[in-house]
C-alpha cells in the first residue's frame, strides 16, 4: 500500500494555477493560504461523497433512472469547481486588500 499523496499533489496544482494563471504577478505568500485551504476542502469533499453515496445513488436512482451516475459526476463537478473558484477569488481578493492598503 502506498502512501496517500493525492493531497499534496492537489493543493500543488491549485497554487500554480492560482499564481501562474491570473494576468498580473500575485506574490506567492498570497497564494499559498488559499490554495493549501482549498486543497483540504477538495480532500474533505472526497469524504463526504464516501459518506453520503448511499443515499445519494439511492436519491438519483429514483429521480434519473439509467443517467444517475452522469447527474452524480455533473453534480460533484459543479461543486469542487465552486470551491476551486472561491480560492482563486480569495487570491484576488487578498491580493488587491494589500494594494489597496500600500496606495493609500
Amino acid at each position: 500500500m502506498g502512501i496517500p499523496c493525492s493531497g499534496p499533489r492537489s493543493i500543488l496544482a491549485l497554487f500554480l494555477v492560482y499564481w501562474l494563471l491570473p494576468n498580473r504577478k500575485i506574490p506567492p505568500a498570497h497564494v499559498a493560504p488559499a490554495a493549501i485551504v482549498v486543497g483540504l476542502i477538495l480532500e474533505g469533499l472526497k469524504y463526504v461523497n464516501l459518506a453520503i453515496a448511499p443515499y445519494l445513488q439511492t436519491t438519483l436512482e429514483h429521480e434519473y433512472a439509467i443517467f444517475q451516475h452522469s447527474v452524480a459526476i455533473l453534480l460533484w463537478s459543479f461543486v469542487g469547481s465552486m470551491v476551486v473558484l472561491a480560492g482563486a477569488e480569495w487570491t484576488a481578493r487578498s491580493k488587491r486588500e494589500d494594494s489597496a492598503i500600500v496606495v493609500e
